[in-house]
């Protein structure tokens, strides 16, 4: 192991040493919380009792938990009871289990609007008081493919702008982004400098007078290639959430193409439904009803 590896596994292990003795010394009260006795499947209280605490902030993220034997001996109770209560706090996506060194309380993932969030993903961060920053794998200008084209609703060969970015929130590597806009709606973008906080959004609205009116968006799983691993600092294999979008301004012209490798152990997309305007359920009419009688 390379000594800068070798210092950054040991500063882990110290990192995790006080969470240790925290959560130790809670599980002193798990051996009251757990009643043989009651119809209530054991591993539903052992689920119980470790989602309360990781709801209410108690048990910090990143926190790692004991190892199943050690719960076993707390709990009084067989490893299938444990393995199935934290095999329920991964279900919930309360709990992560990263090989070889356990399980631990998961990072809350970053919840993006499908349908409402098109002000950039600078915009929706900074509303959570987040700061988002970009690293420049790529600005150049070339011709289109024609899967970009059919997107860009371009011909095949027309010059596009192309825009590959890790951006990162708070730090950590977050997303890669791949981005591809017609070049002739945005002359001389090649030559700024889109690192660190800069929004490109900002710049097309503020520059180009081109706001993003509405987006049609897809979503798909994918597992990380050597290529996604290393830019997101994740394990080969690891899950992602690809985004693919193509975004429209003024006059339905579509301005972008994107598409966006998310980090499946940070991301989450949110999507708001609603019924046909002016209807209404049978429950809400009976409800309505009864409060005028």
């Amino acid at each position: 192991m390379a000594p800068e590896m070798s210092r950054q596994s040991d500063m882990s292990r110290q990192s995790d040493a006080p969470r240790q003795l925290d959560i130790s010394r809670q599980l002193g009260n798990l051996v009251g919380m757990v009643d043989h006795s009651s119809p209530v499947p054991l591993y539903y209280q052992a689920k119980q009792w470790f989602s309360s605490r990781i709801l209410s902030g108690q048990l910090v993220p990143g926190t790692r938990l004991p190892g199943e034997l050690e719960l076993c001996e707390k709990l009084g109770v067989s490893r299938g009871v444990v393995r199935q209560a934290l095999a329920e706090l991964r279900y919930e996506g309360l709990v992560d289990r990263q090989p070889g060194r356990g399980s631990f309380v998961s990072r809350p993932k970053i919840a993006e609007g499908l349908v409402s969030g098109l002000g950039g993903l600078a915009d929706d961060a900074a509303l959570r008081g987040q700061e988002v920053k970009s690293k420049v794998l790529a600005l150049r200008e070339r011709p289109c493919t024609e899967g970009v084209a059919r997107r860009l609703e371009i011909m095949p060969g027309e010059p596009v702008v192309e825009l590959e970015r890790v951006r990162s929130l708070d730090g950590r590597p977050h997303v890669l982004v791949m981005t591809y806009l017609p070049a002739a709606i945005v002359p001389g973008l090649v030559e700024r400098d889109l690192t660190g906080t800069v929004s490109l959004y900002k710049i097309l609205r503020q520059d180009f007078a081109l706001p993003i009116l509405r987006s049609v968006r897809r979503v798909e799983a994918a597992v990380a290639g050597d290529r996604e691993a290393r830019l997101l600092r994740v394990e080969r294999g690891s899950p992602l959430l690809v985004l693919r979008s193509t975004s429209y301004s003024n006059g339905h012209r579509a301005v972008e193409y994107f598409v966006a490798y998310h980090r499946g152990d940070q991301s989450a997309f949110e999507v708001e439904l609603y019924g046909p305007r002016g209807s209404a359920t049978r429950f809400e009419s009976l409800v309505t009803q009864a409060s005028l009688v």
